[in-house]
């Protein structure tokens, strides 16, 4: 098995370190080529992006959209930003979605400030207890 994965890496070096994976141009073609069954990866693919926007933390005013109006949206926006094809489809179909669905990127996560050490367990063991005030 090791032997067949260092294979197909040299014979398929691109595939090992892929910035990302398809771009706005791969996306348009796929949704506008009308070959059998690329309707379905496209609103497949689109509506992919917005549950993944959903699950990373994205909240928009409409939650709750038909798969076609999800794809529709994608769609509009790279027929009418064919300059930005070249980005990758993935930011292309998050700033769509961002725009028509009023989704607001989440937070950022807050560094949290180190905390005490917990206090052992059971009676101090000699001397007295001194308080001491945590920064």
């Amino acid at each position: 098995m090791k032997r067949l994965v260092i294979a197909a890496l040299l014979f398929f070096p691109g595939i090992a370190h892929a910035e990302y994976f398809d771009t706005g141009a791969d996306l348009w073609n796929l949704c506008t080529d009308n070959a059998s069954g690329h309707n379905y990866l496209c609103m497949g693919m689109s509506t992919a992006y917005f549950d993944m926007m959903h699950a990373t933390g994205y909240r928009c005013a409409m939650p709750a959209v038909d798969r076609e109006k999800v794809r529709d949206v994608v769609l509009k926006y790279l027929t009418d930003n064919p300059d930005k094809r070249g980005q990758p489809a993935s930011e292309l179909a998050i700033a769509s979605l961002k725009t028509a669905f009023q989704c607001v990127e989440p937070a950022p996560p807050q560094a949290m400030r180190p905390s005490a050490p917990a206090p052992k367990a059971g009676k101090p063991k000699g001397g007295p207890i001194l308080l001491t005030p945590q920064q």
